[in-house]
């Protein structure tokens, strides 16, 4: 009898080893089974817990194996765990189906941070895991290796966008694609990096996984963006606690009781203004609800609005999808980690500041940045010049730099001044006419580059960087820039991803018939971020004063001496659309048709300039003592980094103040 109950227990254990798993959600699965380590990072380590991402249970099911999508779109800001969803798709892959799998991410550093900081502690957190991934072994083809985890029935490869190696020889089941907005549009010259990743499932093609998350982009060339539209583009309607209608959430939404921290912020009901406290948060995402948004010319089949009576929600989930993919769509309000006050204080932080407009829509908003290429009207930029003296230095500005544009025939240069908040005043301009493949103009150039500025006390400045353009009679600007101390010979880039200045390159010159190799550096400006930052600042001088009677931090200004030529010519570019070789649309600057740019180009560069000396990352206290260095007026100064770093959404109640703040950032607080 004894020997017969073992077999029992024996064959027991051998039917339940064997017998298949059963199928739930990867939902499910994280409750039950994934752990978050505390070395990821996470305020909440320990056993998952949907409840603290609600928004990702229904973008779960749609990646477990049992759901019928292939692919699967999420777009988003930060804070809101889009990358953890790919993790529990990868962990419930290993655990519930085993298969081949692929993790692309924009680049093979990013990757190696995946797997770093995400993927291994989770796998060694999570025993479900822990006991099936093979461990890491340097010398054994059997093991796993950083980049590629062996498990029992398949495998999982991580690599990167820019790495055409890493996106041939595999054939996958699952493919996570993570921050596809970064990734490049041709790699190693071998062609789209997404297309050669996504035929990696062509094996597999109708029972594969592809999941697509990121924050989007740039209008116009935005990866995400693009999948999110042509999804049926889900939101996550919320329902009010007051009259319980639902909605899902815009910026525009967003209300503070106070205009100074703690801001209170709250969200105001659109269905009837009702007042929705933060601390109703919580409970209001624990019953949202995903609601398919995309348009359909079928007047059959409309897209829902903003507002759903309350009665009317089962309705609209109800709604089908008509053969497109599950996308979605959510940004910070709706995150548990981010209080709205945070949320608040980076809008007002961003405030004037396009950088920083740009960050906020992006990673706050989850929204594609459309770089504004509108230019002022010149009439109006003409009207607007001051009467501040010519070649002498404002009391407000604290660094000079400049640059020169090489023409067949002359040199054009500028000079700015540049005070906190890198609001801008031009202060000198000219053209030296001659030959530039002789050497008159260049000791008349030199001659600009050394001259002194009085400063509003009498006190001296020099331009501590001058930039010129070699992207003409190259060899004659290097001869120029070689051996001078803070001259840069510079050539414009393309691209809307470029760093304003970029990693300079040895060049060689030619001189006197001989070739010296590597003896001047060339330095790349990011001419589309750089003519982007321009115009806003155009914009802002346009506007005028605010009601405070002072200009919005990053403004420049113009003397007299600017006439309708110069703004013609500093506003002679626009942004416009074309399609590249690829049939992917782009969004460049183009110039106008007859309409010479050199006062563009001169304003671009010494802007870069400005980047190069590190204005652009002085804090505070760093301006603070600059102004006190050079003897900028302490009480004009310490009222500019208010303006700048502790800005005052306006006058009267709170709630106005935060309308009128945003306001000033129209195309940030613009409605969806």
């Amino acid at each position: 009898m004894a020997g017969g109950a073992n077999a029992a227990v024996l064959f027991r254990s051998m039917a339940e080893a064997v017998e298949p798993a059963p199928d739930i959600t990867i939902a499910e699965w994280a409750e039950q089974k994934r752990y978050v380590s505390a070395e990821s990072g996470s305020p909440y380590p320990g056993l998952w817990q949907n409840s603290r991402a609600p928004h990702l249970v229904e973008i779960q099911e749609c990646l477990s194996f049992n759901h019928p999508a292939r692919d699967v779109v999420f777009v988003k800001s930060h804070q809101v765990a889009g990358t953890e969803a790919g993790i529990n798709l990868i962990g419930y892959g290993i655990d519930q189906h085993p298969c081949s799998m692929l993790v692309v991410m924009a680049s093979l550093d990013e990757g190696s941070k995946y797997v770093k900081v995400k993927l291994q502690p989770t796998i060694d957190a999570t025993p479900a895991l822990r006991h099936k991934v093979k461990d890491q072994r340097s010398r054994s083809e059997q093991g796993s290796t950083t980049s590629q985890k062996r498990f029992a029935g398949g495998f999982l490869q991580v690599t990167g966008a820019n790495s055409a190696k890493g996106l041939k020889m595999i054939s996958a089941k699952v493919l996570v694609c993570d921050e596809i907005s970064d990734w490049p549009y041709d790699v190693d010259n071998q062609g789209d990096p997404l297309s050669m990743a996504e035929k990696r499932t062509t094996a597999h093609s109708h029972s594969c996984k592809r999941f697509y998350v990121s924050t989007p982009s740039l209008k116009g060339q935005c990866r995400i963006t693009e999948k999110y539209e042509a999804s049926d583009m889900r939101r996550f309607y919320v329902q009010c606690p007051q009259c319980g209608d639902w909605q899902y959430l815009t910026w525009d939404q967003m209300q503070a009781h106070s205009e100074r921290p703690p801001y209170r912020t709250y969200l105001k009901c659109k269905s009837n203004g009702c007042v929705i406290e933060h601390y109703q948060k919580g409970p209001m995402l624990d019953g949202a609800k995903w609601i398919k948004t995309y348009p359909d010319a079928d007047p059959a089949n409309p897209a829902p609005a903003q507002v759903i009576p309350k009665d009317k929600i089962d309705y609209w989930r109800a709604r089908s999808s008509r053969g497109r993919c599950p996308g979605f769509h959510i940004w910070q309000a709706y995150s548990k980690f981010v209080d709205w006050d945070d949320t608040m204080h980076q809008f007002i932080e961003a405030q004037g500041k396009p950088e920083k407009e740009k960050d906020f829509t992006q990673q706050v908003l989850g929204e594609a940045f459309e770089e504004q290429g509108e230019a002022p009207d010149v009439e109006d930029l003409v009207k607007r010049v001051e009467d501040y003296p010519f070649r002498v230095v404002p009391p407000n500005a604290l660094v000079l730099t400049g640059f020169a544009d090489v023409q067949g025939n002359r040199l054009e240069y500028g000079v700015y001044a540049w005070g906190i908040g890198l609001e801008g005043w031009l202060i000198d301009k000219g053209i030296i006419e001659g030959d530039p493949q002789g050497e008159e103009v260049w000791k008349r150039l030199d001659e600009v580059v050394g001259a002194e500025y009085q400063g509003w006390q009498g006190r001296p400045f020099k331009i501590e960087a001058f930039g010129v353009d070699s992207g003409y009679l190259s060899n004659e600007v290097y001869r120029f820039c070689r051996g001078r101390e803070r001259v840069f010979a510079c050539d414009g880039v393309h691209g809307w991803t470029q760093p304003h200045v970029g990693t300079p390159k040895k060049m060689d010159i030619t001189w006197q018939g001989r070739k010296i190799p590597g003896g001047v550096m060339k330095y790349p400006l990011g001419t589309f971020p750089l003519k982007s930052w321009v115009y806003a600042a155009l914009r802002k001088y346009q506007k005028g004063v605010n009601e405070e009677g002072r200009f919005d931090p990053g403004t420049l200004h113009f003397p007299k001496e600017c006439d309708k030529e110069f703004f013609e010519q500093i506003t002679a570019e626009y942004v416009a659309e074309k399609e590249n070789k690829r049939g992917h649309v782009e969004r460049v600057w183009k110039r106008l048709k007859n309409r010479p740019n050199e006062q563009l180009d001169i304003a671009v560069g010494a802007r870069a300039m400005a980047f190069q000396l590190g204005l652009d990352h002085v804090t505070p206290e760093g301006w603070l003592k600059l102004a006190q260095e050079r003897g900028a007026p302490l009480e004009k100064a310490q009222q500019d980094l208010a303006d700048l770093w502790a800005p005052k959404p306006g006058a009267g109640g709170g709630e106005q103040s935060v309308k009128d703040l945003a306001a000033r950032l129209a195309r940030i607080g613009r409605k969806h």
